[in-house]
């Protein structure tokens, strides 16, 4: 399945998501497809949702007030997992993204996926494994902030030629690993001339590594087709990735043995 100009409906849970990741959220959608449903779910009149108000304003979110029925209760799931279903059933969308850390949404994801529409999960490190899993992609919100960070405190310290501002220490995952990942994806899927479908490549990169992202491994933005065609071993290409008849191909580049 090809997970690209999808319509998105996307639904955030204020109770543990913050409006400083909308922006990332949005980034990161966009490669996707249209979002065109923006709902924030919360009980606005504690002061612990005040953190969205600027966000609000900025982005046109439409804001769905829940109040607490019972102390220890979480009303804000229920109404956001009902609304989910009534999405659905309008059949105007093709793609779902529930922006929370809460594993209480992995049945609605689940069912989701049953229905054969795309899951995209939106939440920070902590989401338990048993969500992340069920989405077909997962954004490290958090991950992806401290990245942004450190790109903006690179750039002051560059303005300031040396100056107090200090970038935030990340570990950059693997890419030896995710080349070998790579490797084996094509090779097992690819044509008799050795082409893939690039979609369908990366349909096989979320399923072995669903949060996978490319600025996770220090590339500058989100698209995976510069990032992949980055990446060398020995300093030389691993991948050649060509358009072909308007689609994205990918094969790994043996130029010096043919």
């Amino acid at each position: 399945m090809e997970i690209k100009d999808r319509t998105i409906a996307l639904l955030i849970d204020s109770d543990n998501i913050s409006g400083a990741y909308f922006s990332i959220i949005l980034d990161q959608l966009s490669q996707y497809g249209k979002v065109t449903y923006r709902r924030l779910y919360g009980d606005f009149t504690n002061p612990q949702a005040n953190g969205w108000k600027s966000v609000l304003l900025e982005y046109s979110i439409e804001q769905i007030q829940q109040i607490a029925f019972t102390s220890g209760k979480n009303a804000t799931d229920s109404k956001m997992i009902i609304d989910a279903m009534d999405i659905l059933y309008r059949n105007n969308v093709d793609c779902f993204c529930l922006a929370t850390s809460d594993s209480d949404f992995t049945n609605l994801a689940m069912r989701f996926r049953n229905d054969n529409i795309v899951v995209i999960g939106a939440g920070e490190q902590k989401t338990p494994m048993a969500f992340r899993k069920a989405c077909d992609i997962f954004i490290l919100m958090d991950e992806l902030l401290k990245v942004n960070r450190k790109e903006k405190s690179d750039s002051e310290e560059k303005k300031s030629n040396g100056g107090k501002a200090e970038a935030e220490k990340l570990e950059w995952r693997n890419k030896k690993g995710m080349i070998r990942k790579a490797k084996k994806i094509v090779a097992d899927g690819a044509d008799s001339g050795g082409w893939m479908h690039f979609p369908a490549f990366m349909n096989g990169i979320w399923r072995e590594e669903n949060d996978f992202n490319p600025m996770l491994y220090g590339a500058k933005n989100s698209r995976p087709i510069p990032f992949f065609k980055s990446l060398t071993e020995a300093g030389k290409p691993v991948f050649r990735i060509e358009k072909i008849n308007q689609i994205d191909l990918i094969r790994i580049d043996d130029t010096e043995n043919r």
